[in-house]
């Protein structure tokens, strides 16, 4: 961690180097340490985490759902390609089960293949209509393109994951890059517990 101690650096060049070295950096007053600026989506990361962390409930259904998945319980070609609003992607066989792809006309080949733990299903199942519709979407659009930037990484314990909030749901994956597929594990119902830190803007 980078210290920042006087008042000589403009914000905007700490900002600068906060984003390329993803470093935090700590200002102090006095020599005592004050404040900390990090980029905003590890902030958001280790909020994510904590909230999760303090709702056993939510981490029990995060670790069934990945049991879920390694056990070859899998959100299925037809089926998880039924819920895809604009039908734009079709089953592919992978090793280790079935995952979606970018159909032809979609012009995606780019576009990363989704498998999804059965869990899923039922959890969208479950969410109201609206927000099932949304998460839908996003899954099958923003996820897809770009799983990086669509979510943020989560911390400790939950590491190795990765979570982006949609409307009231909290949708949790993994990647594999070596396949180049979304590893869907859960979709949460979450209000207002995850993520809804106040963020006070300069």
């Amino acid at each position: 961690m980078a210290v920042l101690a006087g008042k000589g650096d403009s914000v905007e060049a700490v900002v600068d180097q906060v984003l390329a070295t993803r470093d935090r950096v700590l200002i102090e007053r006095g020599g005592v340490p004050a404040a900390v600026i990090m980029p905003v989506r590890e902030l958001e990361g280790l909020e994510y985490t904590i909230d999760l962390l303090s709702e056993p409930k939510a981490v029990r259904r995060i670790l069934e759902a990945e049991a879920a998945l390694q056990s070859g319980n899998l959100y299925m070609g037809e089926e998880l390609a039924a819920l895809d609003p604009d039908a734009r992607y079709v089953a592919r066989a992978v090793m280790g089960g079935v995952t979606l792809g970018a159909s032809a006309r979609s012009g995606g080949c780019d576009r990363w293949g989704l498998a999804g733990s059965e869990p899923v299903r039922k959890a969208l199942d479950d969410l109201q209509s609206h927000i099932a519709d949304a998460a839908r979407r996003f899954i099958f659009g923003e996820l897809l393109d770009d799983p990086v930037g669509a979510g943020v990484e989560l911390c400790g314990f939950l590491a190795r994951r990765l979570a982006s909030r949609v409307e009231t749901a909290l949708v949790i994956y993994r990647l594999d890059t070596v396949k180049h597929v979304v590893r869907l594990v859960e979709v949460l119902s979450i209000g207002g517990v995850v993520g809804g830190h106040e963020i006070h803007r300069w």
